[in-house]
C-alpha cells in the first residue's frame, strides 16, 4: 500500500486490481458513499480542499483514473468514458460500496453521467461541475490531440510545463486566481512520462473531445441531478451548463459565486456546502 497523500494526511491510501489494471484510490470519513471524479490532467488531489468537510458527512472515495495520478497506465485500456464508468463499478464493489452519490468535474462529471445511464442500480444523486457534454470553446492546447498526426506528435513530446500551466490558469480558474502551483506541477510531473502522455493523449481523443455518444446518455439518467457552474466563466460557456440541465429530467441549478470551472479550488466550503445540501436532500 502506498503511504498517504502528504496534502491530505488523514486519508487512506490504496489499491485495487480491477480486471488487470492497478487503480489507486483514497478513502476518507463514513457515512453514505460519495465518489468524486477528477478532470484531465489531474488526479485525486484536485479535491484535497474539499475531502475534509465533505468526510464529516460521507464516505468518500477518491480515485485516481486509469492512466492519471498513482494508477496504472496500461496501454491497451481504451480509455473511453463507458470504459472508465466500468472500472468504477468495479471499484465500488471492490470498496463494499453497493451504491453512491457521485460528484465529478469536467471529464468526471462526463463519466458520472455514463455511469448513471448505464448503471442505475449503483448511483444515489449526481453532482456535475463543469461537465464535458457539448463541443465548447477551447484552447489550443485543449485542441490539440484533434489535430491529425500533428495533433500527436505536439501533445506527446511538446506540450511542456508552460502550456500545461497555461491550461489550468486559462482554462479551469478565473482570470487572476492565484491557484496552487505546487499541485499544477505535480500534476505535470505524472504527465511528463512518455506512457502518462499516451494515456492523456488517448482519453482526450476518446472521452473529452468526442462529446457524440454523450448526448443520448442524458435521457436516460434517473437519479436526481444538480448541475453546478461557476459565475466567473465564460456565458457561453454558462449557456451549455443551462442546456445540458434542460436535457436531464428534473435537475437543478447551482450557481457558484466567484469561481469558474475549478470551482473545487476557487471556492471549496461553497462547494461543499452545495454538495451536502443537495446529495442529503
Amino acid at each position: 500500500m502506498p503511504p498517504s497523500d502528504p496534502l491530505i494526511p488523514e486519508a487512506e491510501s490504496r489499491d485495487l486490481l480491477l480486471r488487470g489494471v492497478r487503480v489507486h484510490y483514497q478513502e476518507m470519513g463514513r457515512g453514505p458513499a460519495l465518489l468524486l471524479l477528477h478532470d484531465v490532467f489531474a488526479d485525486h488531489r484536485a479535491w484535497r480542499r474539499v475531502l475534509p468537510r465533505l468526510a464529516q458527512r460521507f464516505r468518500v472515495i477518491v480515485p485516481d483514473l486509469p492512466g492519471f495520478g498513482a494508477s496504472e497506465k496500461p496501454t491497451r485500456y481504451a480509455f473511453t468514458r463507458e470504459a472508465f464508468a466500468e472500472t468504477l463499478c468495479d471499484l465500488l464493489a471492490g470498496a463494499g460500496a453497493a451504491r453512491a452519490h457521485v460528484a465529478g468535474h469536467s471529464l468526471g462529471a462526463g463519466i458520472a453521467i455514463t455511469l448513471a445511464a448505464d448503471h442505475p442500480e449503483i448511483v444515489d444523486r449526481l453532482a456535475l461541475m463543469h461537465p464535458v457534454s457539448a463541443p465548447a470553446e477551447r484552447s489550443l492546447g485543449t485542441r490539440l490531440p484533434a489535430i491529425p498526426v500533428l495533433g500527436s506528435l505536439v501533445f506527446k513530446q511538446w506540450f511542456g510545463r508552460g502550456m500545461f500551466h497555461a491550461h489550468f490558469s486559462k482554462e479551469v480558474f478565473a482570470p487572476g486566481y492565484r491557484y496552487d502551483r505546487a499541485v499544477v506541477d505535480a500534476w505535470y510531473e505524472q504527465f511528463y512520462p512518455p506512457e502518462a502522455r499516451e494515456c492523456a493523449w488517448r482519453t482526450m481523443q476518446r472521452a473529452v473531445l468526442d462529446v457524440s455518444a454523450l448526448g443520448p446518455k442524458l435521457a436516460k439518467v434517473r437519479a436526481p441531478t444538480v448541475v453546478m457552474w461557476g459565475d466567473r466563466a465564460r456565458p457561453t460557456s454558462q449557456a451549455l451548463g443551462h442546456q445540458l440541465m434542460r436535457q436531464i429530467r428534473d435537475a437543478r441549478w447551482e450557481l457558484v459565486a466567484g469561481a469558474a470551472s475549478g470551482m473545487w479550488e476557487e471556492q471549496p466550503d461553497a462547494v461543499a456546502d452545495a454538495l451536502e445540501r443537495y446529495l442529503l436532500g
